[in-house]
């Protein structure tokens, strides 16, 4: 169960959002990981400068009350539901980013094309949200997929938590075996850390930290 209320568009923004940083993402190992196991965790996806502009954009606009309560579902059947999910989301308009964020869309608009090229995945699109997890705050387990709807294929997230021990919690929890339901990982939000995995294959979950957790999420989809 997600929620979307915004229209998927292209990874490639307007000229202006084009970041200095966008052609040195690492995307190889990411992608030969998403082949392997069908999930991946890449530490410092971006350079510590970039991830500092994007915390401080998402702080900014979390401060000017720019966030809304996160729901389930889509359109009309779109409903607050506090027992599986408590954080706070905005979501991203490609064609009004800033600067910092279309860097962050150009390295996965690289990512997206090394993903085509060498697991014919057929991602067209892509839809992201900033994130906010106030302390205690969860998201239960849960696919990356509406009831119905497949067009998600890859789940993008990038981590913009500093210094974040794992004494904090929020980790993203990844059920990573079908056949043995309690088998998983943890991965700690740490930021410049972007967690990838195959929308539809795993269930995962955010625990409760103890202090707001920050990120940007997002999948790649497939046309239509």
């Amino acid at each position: 169960m997600m929620e979307s209320n915004a229209i998927p568009a292209p990874l490639a923004g307007p000229d202006g959002c084009a970041g200095p940083t966008a052609d040195r993402a690492p995307v190889t190992g990411t992608v030969a990981a998403l082949a392997a196991q069908g999930w991946s965790v890449t530490p410092d996806f971006l350079e510590p400068d970039l991830v500092a502009v994007l915390r401080q954009e998402l702080t900014d606009a979390w401060t000017s009350g720019a966030f809304r309560r996160a729901g389930v579902g889509r359109g009309a059947q779109r409903e607050f539901r506090p027992e599986v999910r408590t954080d706070w989301v905005r979501w991203l308009d490609p064609q009004t980013c800033s600067a910092a964020q279309g860097a962050y869309l150009a390295a996965l608009e690289r990512l997206r094309q090394a993903l085509n090229a060498a697991l014919y995945l057929g991602l067209f699109e892509f839809e992201a949200h900033q994130a906010v997890y106030p302390p205690g705050s969860y998201y239960r387990k849960h696919l990356d997929q509406f009831i119905g709807i497949g067009a998600r294929r890859v789940s993008c997230i990038l981590y913009l938590n500093a210094d974040w021990q794992a004494d904090d919690g929020g980790q993203l929890r990844l059920y990573t075996d079908a056949e043995v339901p309690d088998r998983h990982v943890d991965i700690l939000p740490t930021g410049g850390t972007l967690a990838t995995f195959l929308s539809a294959r795993f269930l995962h979950e955010v625990l409760p930290a103890r202090r707001a957790r920050m990120s940007i999420t997002g999948w790649f989809s497939t046309r239509g």
